[in-house]
């Protein structure tokens, strides 16, 4: 008998993504992993705006005490925090035959979220949006892994210059979508109900809780295709149940960096302010989210307001997420934010109109 490609196609994903779960244990810990990177950093964060490519060196110690040093290439990356920091956000490139035995086994890009300046707020920001990260985690397994980091920073041109920050790395997207035994695409716009419903729910809802706008689940930047913040997973041959896989958080309200701005488009005044983006046909699936959400409150809270912030930053965060689960509690607040601002018709009336039909 003749197996479909579609089944192939599936089964090899399925396979990849096992032999990938054994072979990148880069994001299996979460404890903070220090290294220190040797490369002209100084001219790197001179020239960040042009993306540069500078050689650079990555050691670390290993739990064993083994010393390790990997040869490795450095460049910025972003768009509104290579203007807005003083210190970029990095992307690290790995050789791949020097990574094998190490932790960085099967890394060969890794994108970098770094302390946007060497200020208090700065390693605050960080700290907070590697916590979303990981409240989102416990929301969802469709999300992108992180490992925090603390990076001692050597100017391989000024033995003079070190700086030790926080930072943190992110999962790629094609090992998140080999892991969840997916595949990655970049489709010019998606229809919303293209999605699964279960996960677009969490997503939107973890958006609201987060008060973040700075993302869009349908189309991306012109010429890159979809999405706008996030990355599509599929599942080869079908034309449903995507999953859009969130990131960049800095925007978020619940964080409130210096320079982050509210979206015009959606009437918001700050960012700080809540607006709720999710659709009005995905009631039954909210229901489900918002159990969730429930069921993990005390873990999402604890995630959101990491240890090493301040006690007012910690108590700040707290009242922020609280006031998104007095949203969910109280029925008046949850049809003004929710049910009376979704989008589109709701799965009541689609229904009613199939009827009809």
């Amino acid at each position: 008998m003749q197996v479909p490609l579609s089944v192939f196609v599936v089964i090899l994903v399925f396979t990849l993504g096992w032999q990938a779960s054994q072979s990148t244990p880069l994001f299996e810990e979460q404890e903070t992993l220090e290294i220190t990177i040797e490369a002209p950093i100084r001219e790197l964060i001179k020239r960040r705006m042009r993306n540069p490519v500078v050689d650079a060196v990555v050691r670390y110690v290993d739990v064993s005490g083994s010393g390790h040093a990997l040869r490795a290439q450095l460049t910025s990356r972003g768009n509104s925090r290579l203007e807005a920091c003083d210190f970029p956000p990095l992307r690290l490139i790995l050789n791949e035959e020097d990574t094998v035995g190490t932790v960085f086994a099967g890394q060969d890009k890794l994108k970098m979220v770094t302390q946007c300046n060497k200020r208090r707020d700065g390693e605050t920001w960080a700290l907070q949006e590697l916590g979303i990260y990981q409240a989102y985690n416990l929301v969802s397994d469709y999300s992108y892994r992180v490992r925090p980091l603390k990076i001692t920073y050597v100017d391989s041109e000024s033995a003079r210059w070190k700086r030790t920050q926080v930072a943190f790395f992110i999962e790629s997207t094609g090992e998140a979508a080999t892991r969840l035994q997916r595949r990655s695409l970049r489709p010019p716009n998606i229809k919303s109900d293209q999605y699964n419903t279960v996960e677009l729910a969490n997503n939107l809802l973890f958006q609201l809780l987060i008060a973040n706008t700075d993302f869009s689940i349908k189309k991306g930047p012109p010429g890159e295709g979809c999405c706008y913040n996030g990355r599509v997973l599929d599942v080869p041959g079908e034309q449903h149940d995507w999953i859009v896989l969130p990131y960049d958080f800095d925007q978020a309200g619940i964080i409130n960096t210096d320079y982050a701005l509210p979206n015009e488009d959606l009437g918001i005044r700050r960012v700080t302010n809540r607006l709720y983006r999710g659709f009005c046909w995905q009631e039954d699936s909210l229901t489900d989210a918002i159990s969730r959400f429930q069921d993990r409150r005390m873990d999402i809270i604890q995630a959101l307001t990491p240890d090493d912030v301040s006690k007012a930053r910690k108590n700040r965060v707290e009242r922020f997420a609280s006031g998104f689960y007095n949203i969910l509690d109280d029925p008046k607040q949850f049809k003004k934010r929710i049910t009376d601002v979704c989008r589109g018709p709701s799965s009541l009336a689609i229904r009613k109109t199939a009827t009809k039909e």
